[in-house]
């Protein structure tokens, strides 16, 4: 039976991923004159920018930096960009999110910090409406390591056959499965060309999918008429 949902937040919530990859690219060209290519940071979307900035100094051979002390460096560039742009929520999660905690236990579980999430579910009005916020940082492996998605279930009080995620990204669909969790994709196209077949079903609007096909999805993965 379906008790949970649990929402990605970067790309999901609010549109913030066209965002952290020009503040990741800014960081690397003013720091060491590297162009950070999209095709190349595309694989970093839905991990944890801990897990990104440790294979970016592999890769790049960057020698005298901690991937802490990278992150810091990112951070006070994404203060600059968000105080000119601001993170755009995505049309139609904000209703779709209220719909739902009417029926179910809500979780965000998310590879950003938790004061991040934090800012962003109160900036969009809807903190209350979940009864778990999750940082992929408090896991010992981020997404497609399913940990921040089983520890999500366990807040909430779950197990996580009784869950169904929301997620825009390749390794979140993939943490979503290896937890053995159903799962919606959310194509949206300021997170790129991602890679959810590992979700049961796709989705382009918030606003065209409601309560009855979240039941039908999960009854789908789990074989329950």
């Amino acid at each position: 039976m379906l008790k949970a949902i649990i929402f990605d937040m970067d790309g999901v919530l609010v549109d913030s991923e066209p965002l952290h990859y020009e503040v990741n690219k800014i960081t690397m060209m003013e720091k060491f004159q590297i162009d950070l290519n999209y095709e190349y940071y595309k694989q970093y979307i839905g991990t944890t920018v801990k897990a990104m900035w440790e294979k970016i100094i592999k890769d790049f051979c960057i020698e005298g930096y901690t991937p802490t002390e990278l992150f810091d460096l990112s951070e006070v560039v994404k203060a600059r960009l968000v105080d000119e742009k601001g993170y755009p929520e995505v049309p139609g999660v904000v209703d779709f999110v209220r719909m739902l905690s009417k029926k179910y236990k809500l979780a965000v579980a998310s590879s950003s910090s938790i004061v991040n999430i934090e800012k962003n579910v109160n900036k969009l009005g809807i903190k209350d409406e979940f009864s778990a916020l999750v940082s992929g940082l408090t896991v010992a492996n981020p997404k497609p390591f399913p940990d921040v998605f089983l520890k999500a279930a366990s807040e909430l009080g779950v197990e996580p056959s009784e869950c169904l995620v929301v997620e825009d990204s390749g390794n979140g669909t993939k943490a979503a499965k290896a937890a053995g969790m159903a799962c919606i994709g959310f194509i949206n196209p300021g997170s790129g060309d991602q890679d959810l077949s590992a979700a049961d079903y796709l989705f382009e609007d918030f606003s065209s999918i409601d309560d009855g096909f979240v039941e039908m999805v999960y009854s789908h993965h789990f074989g329950e008429p």
